[in-house]
């Protein structure tokens, strides 16, 4: 069984784009949150997880934007793939290494994601990285049951790396696969300075002195 949790805000670009691609993968049985008129997609987020917490036969968590079109036949079987490794926590599409911010795409790119207003693409080795980017966030049941997203962000930002970050504090790992999606996205940061003020919580909680995390 997969959760489906879906923060709405504009009900064409759902209907659109994350609905449709997501009437290829569902499978009787599964469950489907959709949340409006949300404050912060970490309460949002965690009000998933809560739905989700003791369904009997969860295999994932698919977290995923209202304008993140699922494409790929195989996705079930690669998420349920990747999570017979007890030790990843978390799969996405793209993501990276040496991450220092929430700009996690100053980092070292690894995999790769369509986007509307081009291809996010870096090195194409699947497997371990620090951070995914959130338009997906395929989560374990161990995660899923273990693990919060942090309201103290507010918000819509930093919650995809501030839970990855947490994931590998706990043991597990962050990794990316090939999957066939396309994020119908028109980019930028929306609110500057919810971003900054994000970015800011991140570094103090995560980025050390020395400019890594730990």
């Amino acid at each position: 069984m997969f959760a489906f949790g879906i923060c709405i805000g504009n009900e064409l670009k759902y209907e659109r784009y994350a609905r449709q691609g997501m009437e290829g993968v569902i499978e009787p049985g599964d469950l489907v949150v959709e949340l409006r008129n949300q404050l912060s997609i970490h309460a949002a987020y965690n009000k998933v997880l809560g739905a989700a917490r003791d369904l009997t036969g969860l295999q994932a968590v698919i977290l995923l934007h209202e304008d993140l079109e699922i494409s790929d036949r195989h996705f079930r079987d690669k998420v349920v793939l990747a999570f017979q490794d007890p030790e990843v926590g978390v799969l996405g599409a793209v993501g990276a290494i040496k991450v220092t911010s929430l700009a996690w795409w100053e980092g070292e790119l690894r995999g790769a994601l369509n986007e509307s207003r081009g291809r996010v693409e870096g090195d194409q080795r699947v497997g371990e990285v620090e951070t995914v980017d959130g338009s997906l966030l395929c989560l374990s049941p161990w995660v899923s049951r273990n693990l919060q997203f942090d309201e103290g962000y507010g918000g819509f930002h930093g919650y995809d790396l501030d839970l990855c970050f947490s994931v590998q504090a706990n043991g597990k790992k962050v990794v990316v696969d090939v999957l066939e999606l396309f994020h119908h996205t028109r980019g930028g940061y929306g609110d500057v300075e919810s971003f900054t003020r994000s970015d800011e919580y991140f570094r103090r909680k995560w980025i050390p002195a020395g400019g890594r995390h730990t």
